[in-house]
């Protein structure tokens, strides 16, 4: 699939890197996510983020005109490689964003980047990008996949849980979910189960998890999966017997409503909350509550980072022509983060602070409220691996 991409990327190669003084009038922001499929409302997030940030910047960035194109990557990598390829040939794009499954990144980015193409994740983190694959025109603005996971299992340990059962659904990123929790967790692990996307029967599972008694459960089920596995695990009358952890997913304005009481007391990670008290998020919260009548989802907020990094990049660098200028100065972040305190690691991934939120139930609906922050300064283990000198 690699290989097809690449012919395909040769292919319009003298297109998409014959453009340079275009690329100096306007900068070309090709952005890639499922916009169809059960992972719609997630891509559409995205772009709620990305478009009030623009809004905000008056479409330029660093003074450029920006214009923005927009493909559906779907769910595989073979659908990812055609919006891709259209997002070169039909658009002549300089930067590619977006970027919501690490299949996906994992198959774009190397073809992308050898045409010259910048490529910043507004979401996915595969680990291969983080270690000996990392690529210096390739940037993770959100986390390497394993680190909110991380940080639950130090969480977690810090409470004093003796036993967890891990439950996923059976893709990269839920497999590198599990595997950061158990990185850091000290206690009993009594289980795990690995589950397809569109699982929504949880019978078996829930079974396995009575027998195995757990004082805890991970769970990494976005979407209808986890509303479905909440719901089907308080029908069964352990929700109150069993804790409940996992990434900001599992609760939020996405599935509030869906989930409704199941999700109260569930302790979820995440290095960006509405609730973080620092101004860049504070106005970001208030702006998208004015535009969007509720609270942002992280997707939108990761989003809203990747276009003001842009932003601040083309300012320092004086345009993107230079591409060593440009990449240094999307190295050196000289932005103001929704979530505070945040670097690039020398693989491009985030040195950031990593925090708990519990959901609650405050003036009849449910929230997050900030309990924990088991990471300050966290960069990922990978970037040991990485051969980048910066």
């Amino acid at each position: 699939m690699i290989r097809k991409f690449t012919i395909a990327a040769a292919a319009v190669g003298m297109v998409a890197t014959s453009y340079p003084a275009l690329a100096q009038k306007e900068i070309r922001l090709g952005f890639m996510s499922p916009l169809s499929g059960p992972l719609t409302f997630l891509g559409r997030e995205q772009i709620m983020g990305m478009e009030l940030a623009l809004e905000q910047l008056k479409y330029k960035l660093g003074g450029l005109t920006v214009k923005v194109f927009k493909q559906d990557g779907r769910m595989s990598a073979a659908t990812a490689n055609q919006a891709v390829t259209k997002l070169l040939e039909q658009d002549k794009i300089d930067i590619l964003t977006g970027l919501l499954l690490s299949n996906q990144t994992i198959a774009i980015t190397k073809p992308l980047t050898d045409r010259g193409i910048f490529v910043v994740s507004g979401v996915s983190g595969p680990k291969p990008l983080a270690g000996a694959k990392c690529n210096p025109n390739f940037f993770a603005i959100s986390w390497q996949n394993e680190g909110p996971s991380e940080a639950l299992g130090k969480f977690m340990t810090q409470r004093g849980v003796k036993s967890v059962f891990a439950i996923s659904q059976n893709y990269v990123a839920g497999r590198d979910h599990v595997a950061g929790v158990w990185h850091y967790y000290k206690g009993k692990r009594v289980g795990e189960i690995y589950v397809p996307r569109r699982h929504n029967d949880y019978a078996g599972e829930i079974a396995r998890i009575r027998a195995a008694k757990p004082q805890a459960i991970f769970m990494f089920l976005p979407g209808r999966g986890g509303i479905g596995f909440l719901k089907q695990l308080k029908g069964a009358g352990l929700l109150g017997k069993i804790k409940v952890y996992g990434g900001s997913w599992v609760a939020d304005e996405h599935s509030f409503k869906a989930v409704g009481d199941s999700a109260v007391g569930a302790e979820l990670s995440n290095p960006w909350w509405a609730q973080l008290d620092n101004p860049t998020n504070k106005a970001f919260v208030r702006a998208f509550r004015a535009k969007h009548k509720r609270n942002p989802v992280f997707y939108a907020a990761f989003m809203y980072d990747v276009v003001n990094l842009l932003n601040a990049a083309v300012k320092e660098a004086g345009g993107i022509k230079d591409k060593n200028k440009f990449r240094a100065a999307l190295r050196n972040a000289n932005f103001k983060s929704v979530r505070g305190n945040f670097k690039f690691n020398k693989n491009h991934f985030p040195v950031q602070d990593f925090y708990i939120g519990q959901v609650v139930k405050a003036g009849g609906k449910l929230t997050h409220k900030v309990i924990g922050k088991p990471f300050s300064g966290q960069g990922d283990r990978y970037a040991a691996l990485c051969k980048m000198s910066k």
